[in-house]
């Protein structure tokens, strides 16, 4: 046997696993290989998800959190440098209500759009503002299916997961059209 990883397709899907009773922790897959652990944290009265830490299996350790401010839903995902020794940004995300259908992700110049898929069913897009869309994020029984349709960054992913994690009965109606970003 090798030690080598095997070649994955640009276009091969993820597939998020829940690990533990309470889906607090998430297993990515790519390949038939597990490439990492999500692992969201809870705090306050009302038990809101507060933040989260992705721990690949090779590479840099990603913490998403709740950027201080007025809005419940505002996040941005930071990156391990160094060995823990410094922190580097690499995108933030806003959701503007509690009902709200539609989030927008930022990834330095890259603003991206989430919404609900246009059919029936648990699911959301991520879109571009120029090449549409990019991802479909789809809940499969107990499992989600990521399917890229363009090049994203992982952080991206990651980021757009943590944000619908918990809603995913806000897209079972079909959702609207992206808006186009403000430039």
């Amino acid at each position: 046997m090798s030690d080598e990883p095997k070649k994955v397709s640009a276009k091969a899907p993820y597939t998020i696993r829940p690990q533990g009773l309470f889906s607090s922790a998430f297993a990515f897959e790519r390949g038939g290989e597990v490439i990492g652990t999500l692992t969201r944290k809870r705090a306050g009265v009302l038990r809101l998800v507060n933040s989260s830490t992705y721990v690949p299996v090779q590479g840099e350790t990603i913490s998403i959190e709740r950027d201080p401010g007025l809005l419940r839903h505002q996040f941005g995902a930071w990156s391990q440098v160094h060995g823990g020794q410094g922190r580097e940004w690499l995108g933030s995300s806003i959701r503007y209500g509690m009902l709200g259908r539609e989030i927008s992700l930022h990834g330095g110049n890259k603003p991206f759009r989430l919404v609900p898929t246009k059919s029936f069913g648990s699911g959301w897009e991520m879109h571009a503002p120029k090449t549409g869309l990019v991802a479909t994020l789809k809940k499969k029984g107990g499992t989600i299916e990521v399917t890229l349709e363009r090049r994203v960054d992982f952080y991206l992913l990651l980021l757009a997961f943590h944000n619908i994690a918990t809603a995913w009965t806000s897209s079972i109606w079909p959702g609207p059209d992206p808006t186009p970003p403000v430039i």
